[in-house]
């Protein structure tokens, strides 16, 4: 009786655990920051995109904020270690900053 109880909280509590390594996100920037977007681009190779290889991590930034901005441009990047050292292996996470030529179009949330 108690290791159909123990089998069923381990699965409970390992239901919202989620691996978060390869995910992409779009976060605008403060207003004072001189660029439009933070991009986290993936850091798990696929077919014609290696993390290791800038103009891939910015090809990926660009077309995934094409939709929001008005000819964008790469400013910058940044590099997160996440791997504790001794503990755990895990690829860096990578940042690129893009900033719009123009306005920020607004996606319009309307029904059709």
């Amino acid at each position: 009786m108690l290791k159909p109880i123990a089998a069923i909280l381990v699965v409970a509590l390992l239901a919202g655990w989620t691996d978060t390594r390869g995910t992409v996100r779009v976060d605008r920037a403060s207003p004072e920051k001189p660029y439009d977007f933070v991009v986290h681009v993936r850091n798990i190779p696929d077919i014609k995109y290696n993390p290791l290889v800038r103009e891939d991590r910015n090809r990926m930034a660009l077309r995934l904020v094409s939709g929001e901005c008005w000819r964008p441009r790469v400013v910058g990047e940044d590099k997160i270690i996440t791997e504790i050292w001794g503990l755990t292996s895990s690829p860096p996470d990578y940042v690129v900053l893009v900033s719009c030529a123009g306005k920020i179009r607004r996606v319009s949330a309307r029904a059709n």
